[in-house]
């Protein structure tokens, strides 16, 4: 039978005799969190189920299966976290050209440099809206 985190949560920390309080202190949250968690209203980071894999003496494989939705979330926001290293190299990347181009002195390194900042704004747009 499939499980969803929040009552797999619940158990484990009623079968180590853990109050949500006591729970909460071990991962350094809030209690209201721990109750959010096991009511589904919200789910765990990766980090804290890490922690909570290790609380409980699972591997994060017997916390998670059988939640599609959680192992749904956890993926949709690894992705997010890298699209955002991507707009920030690409930001990054924006300076840099800008900055070659303010001081370049050959007129075909600044069509270079403008053609290049032109495709990087174009990629950051696309970026953004895949993002949204």
């Amino acid at each position: 039978m499939s499980m969803i985190i929040g009552e797999r949560l619940k158990q484990c920390r009623q079968q180590q005799q853990l109050s949500q309080e006591m729970e909460a202190a071990k991962l350094k949250v809030s209690r209201q969190t721990i109750s959010n968690w096991e009511n589904s209203r919200s789910y765990p980071d990766i980090e804290r189920c890490i922690h909570l894999a290790d609380l409980y003496e699972l591997s994060l494989d017997e916390l998670l299966r059988g939640d599609q939705k959680m192992v749904k979330n956890l993926i949709d926001t690894t992705n997010f976290v890298k699209v955002g290293r991507l707009i920030a190299l690409g930001i990054l990347l924006n300076l840099v050209l800008v900055i070659g181009l303010v001081f370049t002195l050959q007129y075909w390194w600044a069509l270079v440099l403008v053609a290049l900042l032109l495709l990087n704004v174009c990629w950051l747009f696309v970026l953004t809206i895949w993002v949204i």
